[in-house]
C-alpha cells in the first residue's frame, strides 16, 4: 500500500502565534531532507510522518502509541517497535522534536522555531513562538546553562492550565 507524500488539510492555524503551515509545506521538505541525507523513504518513515502532519492545531504532538494507532488506522500494520524507532531517528536527525505531555514523551515537527504551552489537565499542547520565552532562555544562560533559544529540540515548555480548563 502507497500512502500519500502529501495530505493536505488545510492550514494548520496556531492561533496568537502567527504560526502558519500548510501540510503539504511541512511533509515535502522533510522527506526531501531525509533524501538528501542520502536515507530511504520507507513506508514507516512515510507514514510516521504523514500522521504527525495531520494533528489538529490544538494537539500538534502525539505520543508513540497515538502515532502508531493512526498508522495502522490508514492501512499500513507496522509494529508498535517500529514506530518507537522511526520517531527517535527522525527526532534524532532533527526533524522531530520530543515534548514531555502527561507522563508521556510525544512527538512534533521541528520544522520552524517554537516552543509549548502545555495543559496539565487536559493536556492540549500550543505552539510559542520563539521570542515568548527569551526572558526564560536568558535566564537559564546568567545561571551557566546553554538554552535552545530557537526552540529545535523540544525548547522551553510552559506547564499550566488553559483557559478552557
Amino acid at each position: 500500500m502507497l500512502l500519500p507524500l502529501s495530505c493536505n488539510k488545510g492550514p494548520i492555524v496556531v492561533r496568537g502565534t502567527g504560526l502558519i503551515t500548510e501540510t503539504s509545506d511541512r511533509l515535502a521538505p522533510a522527506l526531501g531532507r531525509l533524501r538528501q541525507q542520502g536515507l530511504r523513504l520507507t513506508l514507516a518513515r512515510r507514514a510516521v510522518l504523514t500522521a504527525l502532519v495531520n494533528t489538529p492545531p490544538d494537539k500538534p504532538h502525539l505520543s508513540a502509541a497515538q502515532v502508531h494507532e493512526r498508522v495502522c488506522a490508514n492501512g499500513l500494520p507496522v509494529d508498535l517497535t517500529t514506530v518507537h524507532r522511526v520517531l527517535i531517528h527522525l527526532t534524532e536527525l532533527g526533524e522531530l522534536h520530543t515534548v514531555p505531555v502527561g507522563g508521556a514523551m510525544t512527538y512534533g515537527f521541528a520544522d520552524h522555531p517554537h516552543h509549548h504551552a502545555v495543559c496539565t489537565l487536559c493536556e492540549r499542547v500550543r505552539q510559542l513562538p520563539p521570542d515568548a520565552a527569551l526572558t526564560a532562555v536568558q535566564a537559564a544562560d546568567a545561571v551557566g546553562f546553554t538554552a535552545d533559544l530557537e526552540g529545535r529540540s523540544g525548547g522551553v515548555v510552559v506547564y499550566g492550565r488553559c483557559t478552557s480548563c
